[in-house]
This record gives C-alpha cells, sequence and structure tokens, in this order.
C-alpha cells in the first residue's frame, strides 16, 4: 500500500528592505508604543509620567483615545512613506534615517515597560 504525502502550499512573498523598515517603524511606534503606554498608565495609575503633552492630554481625556490617534498617525506616516518611497530613497542616509527612528522608538518602548515592571513588582 503506498502513501500519499501532501504537499503543503508555499507561500513567497517578497517584502521589499524599504516596506520592511516602514512596517517595523508601524510595529514600533504605533504598536509598541501604544501598548507599551497603556500598560505602564495601567500599571501606575498615573498620567503623569507621559512625556509628550498631546498624548498626556489624549490620554487625560479617554486612554482608548490613544489607540485611534496612534491608529491614524501611523496610517497617514506610513501611507506617505510608501507613496514618496522613490523621493525618500534618493535621500543619502535613508536607512541611517529609518535605523535612527527605529532605536528610538524601541528605547521608547521599553522605557515604557520599565516603568510598567516598577510599578507591577
Amino acid at each position: 500500500m503506498s502513501v500519499r504525502r501532501l504537499s503543503r502550499p508555499k507561500l513567497s512573498v517578497h517584502v521589499s528592505e524599504y516596506v520592511g523598515l516602514v512596517a517595523a517603524l508601524v510595529a514600533v511606534w504605533g504598536v509598541g508604543d501604544a501598548l507599551s503606554t497603556l500598560w505602564a498608565i495601567e500599571a501606575t495609575g498615573s498620567i503623569g509620567g507621559e512625556a509628550n503633552p498631546w498624548i498626556r492630554a489624549v490620554l487625560a481625556h479617554d486612554p482608548a483615545l490613544l489607540l485611534v490617534v496612534k491608529t491614524a498617525v501611523v496610517a497617514v506616516v506610513g501611507g506617505l512613506l510608501l507613496s514618496q518611497r522613490e523621493f525618500v530613497q534618493s535621500v543619502p542616509g535613508w536607512r541611517l534615517w529609518f535605523g535612527s527612528l527605529l532605536a528610538v522608538g524601541s528605547i521608547i518602548v521599553a522605557g515604557n515597560v520599565s516603568v510598567g515592571l516598577a510599578a507591577v513588582l
């Protein structure tokens, strides 16, 4: 008796370096920053530690509104970066710029997480 093997469908998606960097910015500055900010605020019970006055105002009004604001901002910025790809890539040092933004965003997310951990522990 022969055994029939089913082959897995292969998903092959090519994502360019530029699109990957834009997606990483959206993930860090949108999802990571929003969720870590909300968690730090929940853990501390205060919005006093938020450094950005605009975000502090949004949080004072309604913390859930932060998700709406962050989603709108990353949609606009991500859309602009994708639509202006040729221009951005023509600027010398554009990879360094993306890397710097990712590094700063990661530091901010790590700071938010450390504030939350300090409050919980």
